[in-house]
C-alpha cells in the first residue's frame, strides 16, 4: 500500500501557499515601514544649532522679530527705547512695544540673552524660515567680520 504524503495533499499546498504569501507579505510592509523610518529621521530638525546649520545672515528689517520668522519682505519698524525692532502685523507691533521678552532672543552658541536689535540673524536650514538671533562677538567666528 503506498502511503500519501504531505505533496499529495491540496489541503497542506493550499496551507504551505498562504504561509508564503503572508511571509512575502510580512517582509514587504517591515522593508517598507524602515525605509520610511529612516527617511524620516534624516527629515526631522535638529534640537540645538552649529554652525554648518547656518545658511545666510538676513536684514533685521526682513524678519519678524515676534515669531522669528524670516518674511522676505519688510516688515513694520518698531521704534522702543531707542532701538528699531520689526513686525509683522498690528499684534507683534503691539508686542515689541509691551512685552520685553519679545526683544530679547538667546544666542544659541553662548546661551547668553541678545537684544533683537543688535543681533546678527541668520537663516537657519529647519524649514527655511526660522531665524537664531547671535551676540556680536569678537570671539564668535560668525560675527566677527561685522
Amino acid at each position: 500500500m503506498k502511503k500519501k504524503t504531505n505533496k499529495d495533499n491540496p489541503k497542506t499546498s493550499t496551507r504551505n501557499l498562504v504561509y508564503a504569501y503572508l511571509t512575502i507579505a510580512a517582509l514587504l510592509v517591515t522593508a517598507t515601514a524602515l525605509v520610511y523610518w529612516i527617511n524620516h529621521q534624516q527629515l526631522q530638525p535638529s534640537i540645538g544649532y552649529s554652525p554648518d546649520e547656518i545658511e545666510r545672515p538676513v536684514e533685521p528689517s526682513l524678519v519678524c522679530m515676534v515669531n522669528d520668522a524670516y518674511m522676505g519682505k519688510p516688515q513694520i519698524p518698531v521704534p522702543v527705547n531707542g532701538k528699531t525692532y520689526y513686525g509683522c502685523c498690528e499684534m507683534c507691533v503691539d508686542k515689541l512695544n509691551n512685552i520685553e521678552s519679545a526683544r530679547i532672543a538667546i544666542d544659541p552658541f553662548s546661551g547668553n540673552q541678545v537684544d533683537k536689535s543688535e543681533a546678527f540673524i541668520v537663516v537657519t536650514n529647519t524649514q527655511g524660515a526660522v531665524t537664531t538671533h547671535l551676540r556680536k562677538t569678537k570671539n564668535n567666528p560668525l560675527t566677527q567680520n561685522l
